[in-house]
């Protein structure tokens, strides 16, 4: 006759198996999440824990009087003379101001979580200053208008370097043009509708 001495023993040693494997998987999620924030860098905007409570208390601070402003203008005036002229140039396509370059490109071919949280880092708070596209939203051609203060700013100068880099290996046709001094319409035209024109 079996000893009931063992069967308590023995759901006793199941029981500390299954707690031991539950503490080991929260303690090694928790350190994949500190190596992932850590990854990300403190420049990077913290995604808030999207639970009942946190979302309501996001919202009820977002209601408050004085949270949120409108900008006066969505494109500087400079920007906006700039967006008239493409619009001039290129009647029968759609020309989109300040586009980000996380919805220009997409991570391709990229294994290891790791590596693509790098390359998404590295273009996340990068954008252009106008894409034109064709009337089914293929994009053409990508347009930076030129800004002499980059080339003394260290920071901004590396930003924009990397961004000709990823558009570059994305292959996109690129230009950009000094505001004050843009190419003619017909410089233009032909610029962004050779296909053979690609970022220097």
């Amino acid at each position: 006759m079996d000893n009931p001495g063992n069967g308590v023993w023995l759901f006793t040693f199941l029981l500390i198996v299954f707690v031991v494997i539950v503490i080991t998987g929260f303690i090694r999620r928790d350190k994949q999440a500190k190596k992932f924030r850590a990854m990300i860098g403190a420049d990077t905007v913290s995604l808030p824990g999207w639970t009942e409570g946190e979302t309501t208390r996001l919202l009820s601070s977002a209601e408050q009087p004085g949270f949120y402003m409108m900008r006066p203008r969505f494109l500087s005036k400079l920007e906006t003379i700039a967006y008239q002229y493409l619009k001039h140039a290129f009647p029968q396509h759609e020309v989109l101001a300040r586009v980000r370059m996380i919805d220009l490109l997409q991570l391709a071919g990229i294994e290891g979580d790791e590596m693509r949280i790098e390359a998404f880092r590295r273009i996340a708070f990068l954008d252009v200053s106008f894409v034109i596209c064709d009337g089914d939203m293929v994009i053409i051609a990508i347009v930076d208008l030129e800004d002499p203060a980059i080339v003394t700013d260290t920071d901004r100068m590396r930003l924009h370097k990397a961004k000709q880099a990823a558009l570059k290996t994305a292959g996109a046709n690129y230009l950009s043009f000094d505001p004050l001094h843009p190419p003619t319409e017909e410089e233009l035209r032909h610029l962004v509708l050779a296909p053979q024109t690609l970022i220097a």
